[in-house]
Parts: C-alpha cells; structure tokens; sequence
C-alpha cells in the first residue's frame, strides 16, 4: 500500500477558537490521499484539549508542552511527514474548497519545472465574516501576476514579501534542496524561504482564492504593532545581506537586466561588483538599509585584488569613488546629528549672549 501523496502540517499555538474550523477544512479534502501532522507549540489555552477531541486517522498530533517557536515546530513536521507534496495550514484560518489539495496537485504534476504552487486569499475576521478587500491596507497583497524566477527575485528586492504561505502546496524535494525555515525569523522566515526558492524553482500563483485569511488586529505575527514592525525592518536588513547569494548569472540577468552596467556579467567577478552596485541604487522599499549593505561589500570588494582591478579598469571607480558615497549615504543619520550639534551650539550662543543678539534683531528690524 504506498503512503499518502500529500501531508498537511500545522503547527498550532493559542487558538482554541479557530483550531476546530482549521483541522475540518482539511479533513473535508477530497480526490487526494494525504496525511495530517499536527504540533502544538506549548499553547497556553484550551488549543491542546480542542485539537485531540477530533478524531481522525489521517491526524498524527504531537502535543508539545514547551514554546519554542513556529518554525522549530514546522521543520520537525516537515521531517517527520512522508509525503512527495507538502501543504502547509495556519491554526486560526481554514481552506475555502475541498478540492484545494487535488487542484494544487494537479497543478505541480502538470508543470514538472513549478516547485511550490500558491493562491489567492479571502480575508476573514475573528467570527469568520468576510472583509472586503478594499477595507484593508494590505487587501491585494497577495494579487499578484506569475512571473520569471529573475522577475519574482527583483520583485522581492524592490517590494518585499507578496505570496500567501498558508495557501501553499510544494514538492518535499524544495525543502530538501534549499533548506527549511530559520527560527531566527519571526516576521520573515516565509519571505526567506522565497527568496531562497526562487533562485531554483519556478514557482505558481493560481487565480483562484485557496483560503480563509483570519485577521485578527494586534494578533497576527504580521499585525503592524511597533514591536513587529521595528523587527520586521531588522529582519528584512538581515535577509538582503545573503539576497543573492548563490544566484545565477541568468536569474540576475532575467531579473536586473535595466540595472546592470554590463548586460551579459563576463565572470563571477563582475557579478559580484554588478550585485554590491545594486544596493546603491535608489531603493523606495529598503532604501537606507539597502545602502549600507551596498558599502560593505563594495568595502570588501576594493580589499579584493582581482576585484578592485575590474572596479578601476572597466567601472572606472576607485577609492575616490567609494570615499564620496561614503560621505553621501547617511544610513546612521551622522548629517542629522550634526545639524542638531549645531543647533544646539546657536541656542548656546543665544542664551549666553542675549543682549547682544537682542540689539543686533532690533538694529536689523528697524534700520
């Protein structure tokens, strides 16, 4: 008897009220054999008692007692899963179709070069009612076109995260050629993972709106509070400094091509130039950030001999060069501290010599 085509994993933690909806959107899959690996992250509500009251034996539930971490909890599950495909379920959203599986999997065994194939989202709120997406900042985020592995890599760059990870279905062989999630990552470890995949796979967005996105204010490890967001600009710093380690020159060709200095990168040497010179462009999304990775490893690349040949010989850049953008990328703010030094020093001036600065105002004003 060969095992299920396809395992489910999720990883629950503290919804209680929305685990039952989530296990039932699964379990209500039809026209796929799948198996269904659920672990709780050490939940300190009733999520525990409510996932091991369903019965099913599709369902393999590991009840952890200890808080470790979404993406330990996930990677464990991916180890211990058997399945060719794997679909990833959060624990506070459910599935919109049951044939969301067997669609997906038609989808990857009709186009062998897709790795991981995703959807669109409807956007739910804590009593399960629909938000219309144009009441939402973020309504379209995940409306998006599919495009080359070089097109998705340079919209990432620019943009940042646009695909639904709770809408995706991909093959085990993905994970085992790029690796699984970093635990270190709180906001951006699916935003990694992309990045990751796309310098090797295809990869598919469907029309068809796969799932029941739950937004639920304050909770959400994506809700906009001051703490996400400060870690989340923290994470997306960490992330471009290795954004295009191991791209190929054709994916960075594909992708960059308008921003290149030399259109078809010679050698790695240039392309590693060509790479260093792209986080000195102009940049909306990480502009400032972006930056400061670009001096650094322009930094190291004038301390390389084979390098620094080609930035003088064929870029026509040199240390001259790199001393003017150093003093021009003002990343820790030193031109704003030192505007405030000089304010500071004219209020100086004012308290110590007001009667000074007083006859010199009415001299002026009234001459």
């Amino acid at each position: 008897m060969s095992g299920p085509i396809v395992s489910v994993i999720m990883a629950t933690y503290n919804h209680a009220d929305f685990v039952q909806e989530a296990i039932e959107s699964v379990l209500l899959q039809d026209g796929v054999e799948f198996e269904f690996l659920i672990a709780d992250d050490g939940s300190s509500d009733a999520t525990r008692d409510v996932v091991a009251s369903i019965i099913d034996p599709r369902i393999k539930f590991f009840p952890n007692t200890v808080n470790r971490g979404a993406c330990v909890v996930t990677n464990e599950l991916i180890a211990k899963s058997s399945g060719k495909y794997i679909a990833l379920m959060n624990s506070d959203d459910s599935w919109v179709d049951k044939d969301k599986l067997s669609y997906q999997v038609k989808v990857l065994e009709d186009m062998p070069n897709v790795g991981a194939c995703f959807g669109k989202a409807q956007f739910v709120d804590v009593n399960g009612d629909r938000i219309e997406k144009s009441s939402l900042a973020f309504g379209t985020a995940f409306d998006k076109e599919n495009r080359s592995q070089g097109q998705w890599l340079r919209y990432f760059f620019d943009f940042g995260n646009c695909i639904c990870h709770p809408s995706m279905l991909i093959r085990r062989s993905c994970y085992e050629s790029v690796g699984v999630y970093n635990n270190r990552l709180r906001q951006l470890p699916d935003f990694d993972m992309w990045i990751r995949l796309v310098k090797h796979y295809d990869i598919y967005i469907s029309d068809r709106e796969l799932i029941n996105f739950r937004v639920l204010p304050g909770e959400n490890a994506s809700s906009q509070t001051s703490e996400n967001s400060i870690r989340t600009i923290n994470e997306h710093y960490i992330i471009a400094n290795t954004f295009f380690d191991n791209v190929s020159s054709q994916i960075l060709i594909d992708g960059f091509s308008d921003l290149l200095v030399f259109k078809d990168i010679p050698s790695r040497t240039h392309q590693d130039i060509e790479i260093a010179k792209l986080f000195l462009i102009e940049n909306q999304w990480l502009g400032k950030p972006y930056k400061m990775i670009g001096l650094s490893k322009m930094f190291n690349l004038f301390n390389s001999a084979k390098h620094i040949e080609v930035l003088e010989k064929e870029y026509g850049l040199d240390d001259r060069w790199y001393q003017k953008i150093m003093s021009e990328v003002d990343v820790l703010r030193p031109k704003f501290v030192a505007e405030v030094k000089d304010k500071a020093r004219t209020l100086k001036s004012i308290l110590l010599y007001p009667k000074y600065l007083l006859l010199k105002f009415f001299k002026r004003s009234f001459s």
